[in-house]
């Protein structure tokens, strides 16, 4: 156990681990002298706030937009009933802020009151005083059982999150209906003050990453908030890690370097609202900073699957982040750059940001010159003959040496959408508690890539620790009028000498070939997974397995050669022992979905791997050949069938990571 710790450790800064040990030193200070905290971080009795100050530009142009899911969120809320990550649960009143049954995540998400803006929005739109005088009542609550530095909800996440949605809340709805009398507007501004103190104090510098960017823009809407010298301070430092880290976190290719599509939009949507609280109150956004912002939001736009929603990889999961056509109709205006993104949508996000999203406004069609590699991202798209139809390759690292929360042994994995719909897909994440799932849903076994002996590709451990990694050597891509290809190489799987390399080709006719090769010495069992969308039908027939959504049938058409050892298949769905064949879209959902295993054992060097084909495309015989000099790699393909033989070959400058 202590070789895992070290190997682990070893990559962090000294500057993390010393910050997670102060940060555990004042948690158990603050269990044993409570007192110390309540003094620390009591508000000034001239604590002010500015009264022309705001935070969200809402008008009348969103009424109605999703206005009966928030009336009813408003009505479960009033009956103390909270819906968060798809698990509701009754919390009454006085609200248990801290249930038993939950996860720290739940709880999390419970003390971050996003619901308050579902609240001003009711109240705004719907001119509820019940909305706004309920939204008062769970800020007393919230202030009354939870005192300071106690609890998951004075933890520097949830403050951060809880200090924008309070400020921005407000700026929505009507301050005099949400705190009736001026007691309650004192205790109001005098907590605010107290978690803004409190998170300058406890900056995440233990997490980093989008932590420390939540942080920061927090302390920035808490110094444009109060009015005083801690306030000046507040914006000072909480823009100064803002902008360091829109610098340092985001790569060239505008990706977040955590590398989630996730947490690419919700980083995004930080640095937006961000720009909206200076704009609305008379402050200037630099330049470079806006121009980083465009290239992130390129960057989401084009990592989307055709249906508008984001991949799900890397802790990616649907409805935490806004909806990434809303995020980006957003972005049009706020960056001055209207018809940039196609399927830009205005929606509820975009009212609440800039109405004026909703004008109409030139819209861009998808191009193919559109999907692209992105290599520092690690990220790779190859485009279907068919407009809807798009493969995305995760090629990236773990994440950031020292930040490797996020990362899953997903290397070479791919999710494919044919005629618009998912039809191969990521397994997702439903869930960050340590556990036999969690574990799961980071594992090589849960993404479409090959394991050598169930070996994992990373020695990933808890919830987000990882101990040694996988590295990619080489990979490159390719691209002609009509096909493109991916080939890259890892240096291979936790307490295994083999290597990996994968052959990823979309060609002609709706054709895609996936050929993985193993090199190495010995007899090893190799397994290939394909993990499918739910709705999706997996049948085996014969040599061939065949799969249908509503859009499309497709056939899976294993790879042959008369001297390869036979390749077995079978086809998994909602297996508990060992844990296979499950799919969660969104934090709490799982859901059993068709895996087909493709396996043998061999001696290595050894070549495994599928073409997939529109069912009704008769397959006589298809190849895939590649050979190397002086780093280009030489790919040809072939695949003969009565209808039309589809011949192509590439030149793929290959280079090292």
């Amino acid at each position: 156990m202590l070789g895992l710790y070290l190997r682990t450790a070893r990559y962090f800064r000294p500057s993390q681990i010393l910050a997670r040990i102060r940060k555990e030193t004042g948690a158990r200070l603050v269990l044993q002298f409570s007192w110390l905290a309540q003094r620390r971080y009591s508000a000034p009795a001239n604590a002010a706030r500015c009264r022309d100050v705001r935070f969200m530009d809402a008008g009348d142009v969103g009424y109605g937009l999703q206005l009966q899911a928030l009336q009813e969120n408003a009505q479960r809320l009033q009956q103390g009933i909270f819906r968060l990550l798809n698990k509701e649960l009754t919390l009454g009143f006085p609200v248990n802020w801290n249930p038993a049954e939950t996860t720290r995540l739940w709880r999390y998400n419970l003390h971050y009151f996003d619901y308050a803006l579902d609240l001003a929005l009711v109240a705004r739109w719907d001119q509820s005083e019940k909305a706004s005088s309920l939204l008062g009542q769970l800020f007393h609550d919230w202030i009354v059982h939870n005192p300071v530095a106690r609890g998951v909800g004075w933890h520097s996440y949830p403050i951060a999150r809880r200090i924008v949605n309070w400020v921005q809340s407000l700026s929505l709805a009507s301050d005099a209906i949400i705190f009736r009398d001026g007691r309650r507007e004192s205790e109001w501004i005098a907590s605010l003050y107290a978690q803004s103190q409190y998170l300058e104090d406890h900056l995440e510098f233990d997490c980093l990453g989008n932590h420390l960017l939540a942080d920061a823009k927090a302390l920035v809407f808490a110094g444009l908030f109060f009015e005083g010298e801690a306030a000046r301070r507040w914006l000072t430092r909480g823009e100064e890690f803002l902008w360091k880290g829109l610098e340092e976190q985001i790569l060239p290719d505008g990706c977040h370097f955590e590398r989630s599509p996730m947490y690419q939009a919700i980083v995004l949507q930080d640095y937006l609202e961000v720009v909206l609280a200076y704009r609305l109150n008379g402050r200037d956004v630099p330049a470079w900073v806006s121009s980083k912002l465009r290239s992130m939001a390129d960057f989401l736009s084009g990592v989307r699957h055709p249906d508008g929603e984001i991949p799900l990889i890397g802790d990616s999961a649907f409805g935490i982040a806004r909806h990434p056509c809303d995020i980006l109709a957003a972005a049009e205006v706020l960056l001055n750059v209207r018809g940039r993104w196609p399927g830009a949508r205005a929606d509820l996000y975009s009212a609440m940001m800039a109405p004026q999203a909703f004008q109409p406004a030139p819209a861009k069609k998808r191009m193919l010159d559109d999907c692209r590699s992105w290599p520092d991202a690690g990220y790779c798209a190859l485009q279907g003959e068919e407009e809807r139809d798009w493969l995305l390759i995760d090629t990236k690292p773990m994440g950031p040496p020292n930040i490797p929360a996020h990362g899953h042994c997903s290397l070479f994995s791919y999710e494919l959408s044919i005629a618009g719909e998912r039809l191969i897909v990521d397994s997702g994440v439903e869930e960050y508690q340590p556990g036999p799932w969690r574990l799961f849903w980071r594992s090589t076994r849960a993404h479409n890539t090959v394991t050598v002996d169930g070996a994992e590709q990373s020695e990933i451990w808890a919830a987000f620790r990882v101990g040694r990694r996988i590295k990619v050597i080489k990979s490159g891509y390719a691209r002609h009028e009509r096909a493109s290809v991916f080939t890259g190489v890892h240096n291979g799987f936790v307490g295994q000498s083999a290597r990996h390399r994968r052959v990823i080709a979309a060609l002609p006719g709706r054709l895609w070939i996936i050929l993985d090769e193993i090199t190495g010495a010995g007899q090893h069992d190799i397994t290939s997974f394909v993990h499918f969308h739910p709705d999706a039908v997996c049948e085996l027939r014969g040599t061939t397995a065949g799969v249908s959504l509503r859009t499309c049938r497709m056939r899976i058409h294993p790879y042959r050669r008369d001297h390869d050892p036979p390749i077995k298949m079978s086809c998994v769905q909602g297996q508990l022992e060992p844990i296979q064949g499950w799919y969660a879209p969104r934090f709490g959902v799982r859901q059993p979905n068709p895996v087909l295993v493709l396996s043998c054992c061999a001696t290595l060097p050894v070549r495994i791997g599928y073409l997939i084909a529109p069912e009704d495309r008769e397959i006589t015989s298809w190849k895939l050949r590649y050979r190397g000099s002086n780093g280009t790699l030489k790919v040809v393909a072939v695949v003969n069938s009565p209808q039309g033989s589809v011949y192509e070959h590439f030149h793929v400058e290959m280079s090292a990571q």
